[in-house]
């Protein structure tokens, strides 16, 4: 390299005219700088020069040779200069090479190594190699109801006053092998414990994201309201038809099956496709259950027939969504499902079959006020031995507006049971972020997602986000021969996010038709498995003020 910059010394001399030319070719050897009339190793041409009379010249040749000399120095010294300073460059770059190397070393996973992180996702655990992960979380739901019955209301027929937990769940999920995803939750506030209190236990295969296949007691998928978590209503209470329909009672939405999903865009258009096959719930009280129960399979030990089973599929598509997550969805949902009825040898019932309940979107005093009882019935000529379900979604916002409607139906069928039989139900809801904030959507679940105030509650920081919400839902499951009641109710709501963890919910319902008089006389005491008891609740319009404070990590 010294050689080389040398060379480009000199260069710069012969360039800079230090040498007129002359007739006489000399060179300088680059390295002990001697001139030279013949080329050689380490030599570079000066140039040629004249040969001059001695005698007349020998001042003027001298002084051309001393200034030749004394430039020639000149430049040696500003080239050890040059080479001095990239020696430290060299140094500089090489020092920071070791750096790079130790960062990378630093940086690099190790081969057994872990971490801890607690935060919003609550406690997480990852390996370093990212083939493993685990997180524990949970939720806490404490509710309070006040109400206003009827003073003519039958005895027994009030709703009662109350506070309780309505869910008190701890769940475990994460990766195993970056294909596997598992997820446990146990809920023990739910149907009084057992088995029962298992909400989500399932594998899932995700390899070929966004593809997946998930095994194990899941959410079934049906409606916008059921696939969204309860973190994340916008009221106390779901809609009286989702209560009916596929929340409450025996068919409960978490249910033991193998399922199928995907989501994407289709120009631009986000859209969710999901579908599998699915049986009952573990531990889902009778009827519509038979060998998962509490007790263990009794099909080991005794006699109990077959289980249920149903094909369900769901499809959403937002046709509409723009940079500031305005958005319009659409979605449709559809099952059958075949019934299990299995009898005793005179002929009667022993268990099995199927039902639809709900409360009159209470969530402490949970009666049914709406109870189709059992759809197999031998003794009154009646046995379901299929039910096919349809649903259709719409919902949308603009900044810090949103709306929500749905519309759902099932319709039994077999002995006793004609076309006209067909329960229905729709809500209509709405709400106004009053702090601005925008209701966010999931695009892979295909429903509404996790709001964050734009300034979490700090006193003298902030105040969360405030939302005033209302809600009309609708209950008919009075049909030519299904006599199930039907209910109609409004709802007026505020919610206050102090975070988007922890949330304060008050709502004022009120339930402004009861038509449950074709159900029979008023009887007690109210059964689940029967409607004759739900004839009490006929004409009554009971006011319910409503509160819960919900926390999940």
């Amino acid at each position: 390299m010294k050689a080389n910059n040398a060379s480009l010394a000199v260069a710069a001399i012969l360039a800079g005219g230090v040498i007129p030319a002359q007739a006489l070719e000399l060179y300088v050897d680059t390295k002990t700088q001697q001139v030279f009339t013949a080329p050689g190793k380490n030599r570079v041409r000066l140039g040629e020069f004249q040969k001059v009379d001695e005698t007349a010249g020998s001042k003027s040749s001298t002084a051309d040779a001393g200034e030749l000399e004394r430039k020639l120095d000149q430049k040696k010294v500003e080239l050890e200069a040059i080479e001095a300073r990239l020696d430290k460059k060299q140094a500089s770059l090489k020092s920071i090479d070791e750096k790079l190397d130790k960062a990378q070393v630093a940086a690099a996973p190790a081969k057994d190594g872990a971490h801890v992180k607690l935060g919003e996702n609550g406690l997480e655990l990852s390996s370093d190699d990212g083939n493993f992960k685990a997180k524990i979380g949970g939720r806490l739901q404490i509710e309070s109801q006040v109400n206003w019955n009827d003073p003519d209301s039958p005895a027994g027929a009030d709703l009662s006053n109350g506070v309780g937990i309505r869910r008190a769940r701890l769940y475990t999920d994460g990766t195993i092998f970056k294909d596997y995803e598992y997820r446990f939750e146990y809920d023990w506030a739910r149907n009084n414990g057992g088995t029962q209190g298992v909400t989500d236990a399932f594998l899932k295969y995700v390899h070929f994201k966004p593809f997946a296949i998930t095994i194990g007691q899941q959410n079934e998928g049906k409606s916008m309201q059921s696939v969204m978590s309860n973190n994340y209503l916008l009221f106390n209470e779901r809609s009286l038809p989702n209560n009916a329909f596929i929340e409450a009672g025996p068919n409960s939405k978490y249910q033991l099956g193998v399922t199928a999903e995907t989501y994407d865009k289709a120009w631009q258009m986000p859209y969710t496709i999901r579908g599998g096959i699915t049986t009952e719930s573990l531990g889902a009280p009778a009827p519509g259950t038979s060998s998962n129960n509490p007790n263990g399979n009794i099909n080991r030990n005794a006699f109990s027939g077959d289980i249920s089973y149903q094909l369900v599929g769901r499809g959403t598509l937002v046709p509409y969504m723009d940079k500031e997550g305005n958005f319009l969805h659409t979605g449709l949902w559809g099952s059958w499902r075949s019934i299990n009825n299995n009898y005793n040898p005179d002929g009667t019932l022993r268990d099995g079959g199927w039902q639809y309940v709900s409360a009159p979107d209470t969530n402490v005093d949970r009666t049914n006020w709406a109870n189709t009882g059992n759809l197999t019935n031998p003794g009154a000529g009646f046995e379901a031995k299929e039910v096919a379900m349809l649903g259709a979604e719409l919902a949308g916002s603009y900044g810090p507006v949103h709306m929500a409607a749905e519309y759902m139906q099932a319709q039994p069928s077999g002995k006793g049971y004609d076309s006209d039989d067909v329960l229905t139900g729709y809500y209509v809801e709405g709400g106004w972020l009053l702090t601005g904030e925008h209701r966010p959507y999931d695009e892979k679940k295909g429903t509404w997602g996790r709001l964050a105030p734009n300034h979490n509650f700090i006193f003298g920081n902030g105040w969360g986000a405030w939302e005033l919400a209302v809600r009309f839902d609708s209950l008919d499951m009075n049909t030519k021969n299904i006599n199930g009641g039907a209910l109609a109710a409004g709802t007026i709501g505020l919610n206050w996010y102090l975070t988007s963890h922890v949330r304060i919910i008050t709502d004022w319902v009120h339930v402004f038709s009861t038509s449950t008089g074709s159900a029979g006389k008023c009887t007690y005491p109210a059964t689940q498995t029967a409607s004759d008891s739900i004839g009490c609740f006929n004409g009554l319009n009971p006011d319910m003020w409503q509160t819960s404070v919900r926390v999940d990590f």
